[in-house]
């Protein structure tokens, strides 16, 4: 996947997932040490791997990506949850994402329901 596909599909993407045009992007560049693992809390968002790597592996809920994986039958690009990046390289290794972050709406007080106020 590269930038330009990964801002066609994400529209679409948070369509289907009922959020419409309410979300944020952020582009999220990731210069990992040697043998660096780092690990995000993702769990309300979407991170969008823009970039195939080479010496690196990113695991989370949704999948795995890992070039140097052959045991696996598909690469996964988008990824939420507890994200795992695994550098592998005895080099630097760079790591793109697009990063989806949905709005939240607020939740529409009823006739029913009281407002309680601070003084």
């Amino acid at each position: 996947m590269n930038i330009a596909l990964a801002l066609e599909y994400i529209p679409r993407r948070m369509n289907e997932l009922g959020y419409g045009t309410n979300y944020y992007i952020r582009f999220r560049h990731f210069v990992m040490q040697p043998s660096e693992k780092l690990e995000i809390d993702a769990y309300n968002q979407f991170f969008i791997l823009v970039e195939e790597i080479n010496d690196a592996s990113v695991v989370s809920e949704f999948g795995l990506f890992d070039i140097a994986e052959t045991k696996v039958n598909e690469q996964t690009y988008e990824h939420q949850g507890e994200i795992k990046i695994t550098n592998y390289s005895n080099t630097i290794n760079h790591v793109r994402f697009i990063q989806v972050i949905p709005k939240h709406k607020p939740i529409p007080i009823t006739k029913n329901e009281v407002q309680i106020t601070n003084p």
